[in-house]
């Protein structure tokens, strides 16, 4: 059963809206497209009120909805779509993290990006040599 039907902005304000809308339904089914930093905001705040949702991956989603005809793709015909699928074929619902493991993959994330530049910067560092001092070797 669609709702309503809106835009809402990805800031608390927006958040607040949804919610309002999900509290009058009983058993809501949430489903959306894990688009980076834009989702990572609706997750957290999805998790902090401990509600169950479907986080897709936007190719997955492409995937499985490409027996339907819609040509013309906007957020708002997406939204559709992915609610008709969540409705006629029931997508498996991400488990909530708890907020250590998210902390840590957060910091892990931190120190790859961390040892990856450490790792550039020497290898740089090492060119300049070779070609200031070639003879250093």
């Amino acid at each position: 059963q669609k709702v309503n039907d809106y835009a809402i902005s990805n800031d608390m304000v927006g958040f607040n809206q949804l919610l309002g809308d999900l509290k009058q339904v009983t058993k809501p089914q949430i489903i959306f497209e894990a688009t980076g930093v834009y989702s990572r905001r609706l997750r957290a705040f999805l998790d902090m009120h401990e509600l169950r949702y479907v986080m897709m991956n936007p190719l997955e989603a492409k995937r499985k909805t490409k027996d339907d005809p819609h040509q013309n793709k906007t957020d708002k015909l997406d939204a559709l779509y992915l609610a008709k699928l969540q409705s006629e074929h029931p997508q498996r619902l991400a488990y909530l993290q708890s907020k250590e493991y998210q902390e840590l993959m957060a910091n892990n994330r931190i120190y790859e990006q961390a040892s990856h530049d450490l790792i550039t910067n020497r290898n740089r560092l090492h060119k300049a040599i070779q070609l200031t001092f070639p003879e250093i070797e």
